[in-house]
């Protein structure tokens, strides 16, 4: 028998570090858990082995079925001769099986024996012996059913028309994110404490990213899995990584995409998918996860469909088949991918249509460098494979803002335009730097005021069109001079109030100097960390072992002793004779009182009584001792 007192023992022994990586991987009770014979007891509870039986493949699970069988440890060896036959692991290997054995060990499902051996608790083996009473298969279903047939690879024929329609989508992801970037640093959205967007963002994003709002959870998913979005005091903002991928050629930012999601993949996962990689995933897929996770078939199918969805959204696969470059990405890695699909992405182009109703046309899609550059000085109106902008004074100002110049715009639209630059668009762009400026926003800092910043313009029209602007109520501005209107917001939200209501303002530094100012956040998310896991309950059962004198001896053998007695359990108790030796008594223990030990020895058929101070240790017997 192997159960709560051979468990408890095991757990003393164990370094505190990996105490704590062990206890990290269940779900226990904590409460009542007082000394390692109460952590043992927690940890064998029926809730607590069937939350970690849920979450084992069908081969660890038959793995335990075979330790449980017969009332011995059994090797690798062992195992994998009484495994590599049954229908639900065909010829398992010994190296699988000891993976196998070591996986349920470090569970704390299964006992390390000596000699590279291992014997799975009882208590274990009593609760996959109940599974049939409550809808799950019996251990014998678990060895004997066999995985669901082998899928068919796509046919050639289907995988043109497969990698066709996986290779827009790739391309319109790359977009999609971009486009998700944009409009989170013109505008972040706050993530809602029971999880997702709240309905109004997730329109708005939609709209940005001319899709569904159904889309909008996948563009998160694989934008923030590839570290380009993060929350940061509960709002989506574009993180430090963003500007980079942005400007990084269509090909590279799939690529970046798609190694997220493939580094994210569960180990469990990445192999089915691996095993897989050339037939369609889809339901068969799912069956196959179903009949791999017998207990908790509904946690590995919704991993499943989240990870398919994003598949499918990346054109790692198409209609649920992998494309050549999904199958690239699972075989050969990212970079090989990347390579499959160069010549299916559209060609970028670098020159663009300027016209003279100050509309900007792509005549495909835009390399990103150049379409990052343009967005910062023309306002996206329409988005596709030919995309469409426009300038105006508003959007010349931003550029302005950001650092560009009159002389850096018309430099960079000539070397874009095919067309040249259009007189309107000229007159646009000198017109807009020639009144930047004649509006600005200044921080106060006078003692006993409660403004803190100010809006200056030697335009007394100007001002007084902001005085009554309905737009600018919140800001509360009050004239305290001619050409001074103060408000009790910070410089930057007065500037951004007055850029998006679209008049010419500028922001200055301290020295009356006009500054370029950024207007979106990022995301700085605060790494998490709760130390060591379990570090306090550890500490507290540690503590709990030393008594006033500092000696923990008697108390352990008490505990355990009594442990025997409530199961009924035949134990070895090592006891040192005067003379030096040591002696191992088999005995089924009936009593412990006054320093003394009484137990029942079957094999000389007597009752011995024995001084606690002699003995020196005790283990549970072996079957049939």
């Amino acid at each position: 028998m192997t159960n709560t007192l051979a468990l408890a023992a095991r757990l003393r022994g164990m370094p505190d570090d990996a105490l704590s990586v062990a206890l990290a991987s269940r779900t226990f009770r904590r409460q009542g858990v007082t000394d390692f014979f109460d952590l043992a007891d927690a940890l064998l509870d029926r809730d607590s082995v069937q939350r970690v039986l849920s979450g084992l493949d069908r081969t660890l699970l038959a793995t335990l079925v075979a330790l449980g069988e017969i009332q011995q440890p059994l090797s690798p060896d062992e195992v994998a001769t009484r495994l590599s036959t049954a229908a639900a692991t065909p010829g398992l290997s010994t190296p699988s099986a000891r993976a196998a054995l070591s996986a349920v060990a470090d569970a704390l499902l299964a006992h390390p024996e000596g000699d590279d051996r291992f014997a799975v608790y009882d208590a274990v083996s009593e609760q996959l012996a109940a599974w049939p009473g409550i809808g799950l298969p019996s251990p014998a279903a678990l060895v004997d059913t066999p995985p669901p047939p082998a899928l068919a690879p796509v046919p050639d024929t289907e995988r043109r028309f497969t990698d066709r329609l996986a290779a827009e989508r790739a391309f319109e992801a790359g977009a999609s994110v971009s486009e998700l970037i944009a409009e989170l640093a013109r505008e972040g959205a706050r993530e809602l404490q029971k999880g997702g967007l709240a309905l109004p963002a997730s329109k708005r994003i939609a709209g940005a990213l001319a899709t569904d709002v159904s889309t909008v959870p996948t563009v998160l998913s694989v934008a923030a899995r590839a570290g380009l979005i993060a929350i940061d005091d509960g709002v989506w903002l574009p993180t430090d990584a963003a500007s980079t991928w942005q400007h990084a050629p269509s090909l590279d930012r799939w690529r970046a995409l798609a190694t997220a999601w493939q580094d994210a993949l569960p180990d469990d996962l990445r192999g089915i998918l691996a095993d897989r990689s050339r037939a369609a995933w889809g339901e068969s897929l799912r069956d196959y996860v179903a009949w791999l996770y017998p207990a908790g078939r509904a946690n590995a199918q919704e991993r499943v469909t989240a990870y398919m969805r994003d598949a499918e959204w990346l054109g790692i696969t198409a209609h649920q088949a992998p494309s050549t470059a999904g199958t690239t990405l699972v075989e050969h890695g990212p970079d090989a991918a990347a390579a499959a699909l160069r010549d299916l992405f559209p060609a970028e182009v670098h020159r663009v249509y300027l016209q003279h109703d100050l509309t900007v046309v792509s005549p495909g899609p835009l390399e990103p460098a150049i379409d990052a550059r343009l967005r910062g000085m023309a306002d996206v109106e329409s988005r596709a494979l030919a995309s469409t902008f426009r300038f105006s004074a508003a959007s010349v100002n931003r550029a302005i803002t950001a650092g560009e110049t009159a002389e850096s715009i018309r430099s960079f639209l000539a070397e874009v335009s095919l067309t040249g630059v259009p007189q309107p668009l000229d007159y646009l762009i000198t017109d807009a730097t020639e009144r930047y400026g004649r509006i600005r926003v200044r921080d106060v800092d006078e003692p006993g005021s409660r403004a803190r910043s100010a809006v200056v313009s030697e335009d007394a029209g100007i001002l007084r069109t902001i005085e009554v602007d309905q737009a600018l109520s919140s800001l509360g501005l009050v004239r305290t001079a001619p050409d001074v209107l103060q408000s009790r917001f910070a410089r930057d939200v007065v500037f951004w109030a007055l850029s998006d209501a679209r008049y010419p303002v500028a922001a200055e530094d301290a020295h009356g100097n006009i500054v370029g100012i950024r207007r979106h956040r990022l995301a700085h998310p605060r790494p998490h960390s709760d130390g060591v896991p379990y570090a306090d309950l550890i500490a507290r059962l540690r503590a709990a072992e030393v008594d006033e004198e500092g000696s923990t001896h008697e108390q352990w053998l008490a505990r355990q002793l009594d442990l025997a007695i409530r199961a009924k359990q035949t134990v070895i108790v090592e006891v040192a004779l005067p003379d030096g030796r040591q002696l191992d008594y088999v005995l089924e223990p009936t009593g412990v009182g006054g320093g003394r030990l009484r137990g029942r020895d079957r094999a000389a058929d007597i009752e011995r009584t024995l001084p606690l101070s002699s003995v020196r240790g005790i283990r549970p017997a072996e079957p049939g001792a």
